[in-house]
């Protein structure tokens, strides 16, 4: 059998190589924003995500429960940067998703860039109209380790 020409050989290793070099997104871990809120996340390999969200702000004192700590679940998709959504639901019955992409920076950081969308309850459908707030966040891995199940059950509402 012949060997492959150089030029094979050169064309299999432009395809192959960045990829294999470059990494791939991983969500698990510990992430936060500028101010202040975090997520403890871990993903599985059917493209789950689970973990822990502990907000710094909130609209009104307790709303978000006594530690403004709540569950979190979500998906993601497979790839090099990830797209995502993720949801969490609070003490005072608000819900917050998140969707966004994983990113991986130059300096093989990676981020978390994200559209959210809180929904809060209102009594009457006259109220609707101030129910729901819509914002951006960019979070910014500071753990790249894997809570456990333990730790993320210490870190209960």
């Amino acid at each position: 059998m012949a060997a492959p020409s150089p030029c094979i050989v050169l064309f299999i290793l432009a395809l192959v190589v960045p990829g294999i070099s470059a990494g791939r997104c991983n969500m698990t871990g510990t992430w936060w924003n500028v101010l202040g809120s975090t997520f403890y996340l871990s993903e599985a390999e059917n493209s789950s995500l689970s973990g822990r969200y502990q907000t710094a702000v909130e609209a009104a004192a307790g709303e978000a429960g006594p530690d403004g700590l709540a569950p979190v679940i979500g998906i993601r998709h497979s790839g090099r940067e990830p797209t995502f959504s993720m949801s969490t639901v609070w003490a005072g019955g608000s819900i917050t998703s998140w969707v966004g992409q994983c990113l991986m920076q130059e300096d093989g950081n990676q981020v978390l860039k994200t559209t959210w969308l809180l929904r809060s309850p209102v009594a009457s459908l006259e109220e609707d109209w101030k129910s729901t707030r819509i914002g951006q966040d960019t979070f910014y891995q500071i753990a790249k380790d894997v809570l456990s199940k333990e730790e993320l059950q210490s870190l209960k509402p």
